[in-house]
């Protein structure tokens, strides 16, 4: 596997002066671990959008930067990454120390690839999974794990958690009996109707329920924001 490695440098802005290192092309971030006191860093955007493509959040970076003129590299996955809610551009970067030598836990996204014979006859595919949980050492958790859909021949097929090969080292932490995809059978027009008409009295009925329930969750959510230890969180 390729070694990633991107470099960075310590950050001294912080709070709404980082709107300043944005404008010159980089990105506030942060390193924090179990075992890692929280350390700002600023990252260059390009650099980091270059690595981010190949790593994912699921395969270890060399995160390198100087801290009292020694140099130092840490073993690192991006934990979150904050995304401006109009141009989509990174906003922060979290990145987690890993200790090599403990297995973690993660969720791996699946990639569907192939074409399935069941799809030309008119069948619709369903995709019950899109990323699967595994337990593994940080050296060991795959980018993606591929699901070869062509082995859907016929309707109603479906391929399941133990169909797929892992690979070795990885511990899979969901039930085996799992589906992952199917193929159903085709839709007339007038069964497609139907359902969309039953979902959308399902939804009038409801509708008045589930939007006082998100109100309720967003307010739970603000609440518990406000509660959070600074010190744990990023500038």
């Amino acid at each position: 596997m390729e070694k990633l490695i991107l470099k960075a440098e310590k950050r001294n802005i912080f709070g709404k002066k980082s709107k300043n290192l944005r404008k010159k092309g980089l990105i506030p971030a942060i390193l924090y671990g179990k075992k890692t006191e929280n350390y700002p860093l600023e990252i260059k955007a390009q650099d980091f959008h270059t690595i981010y493509k190949k790593s994912g959040d699921t395969n270890i970076i060399d995160l390198e930067f100087e801290e009292q003129g020694k140099k130092q590299v840490r073993n690192v996955l991006v934990q979150d990454v904050s995304y401006h809610f109009l141009n989509g551009q990174p906003m922060h970067i979290d990145f987690y120390e890993v200790e090599m030598d403990k297995l973690i836990k993660a969720h791996i996204p699946v990639n569907f690839f192939g074409e399935s014979p069941a799809i030309a006859k008119g069948g619709i595919l369903i995709k019950s999974m899109n990323e699967i949980e595994v337990e593994a050492l940080p050296k060991d958790l795959p980018h993606e794990i591929p699901v070869d859909i062509s082995k859907l021949i016929n309707f109603n097929q479906t391929i399941y958690i133990r169909d797929i090969k892992f690979p070795s080292g990885i511990k899979v932490l969901v039930d085996e009996d799992t589906p992952v995809a199917s193929i159903s059978e085709p839709i007339s027009e007038e069964e497609l109707e139907k359902e969309l008409g039953e979902a959308k009295t399902v939804e009038e009925v409801e509708v008045e329920g589930e939007t006082e329930k998100a109100d309720k969750e967003e307010e739970k959510e603000e609440a518990s924001k406000e509660e959070e230890q600074p010190e744990e969180k990023k500038d």
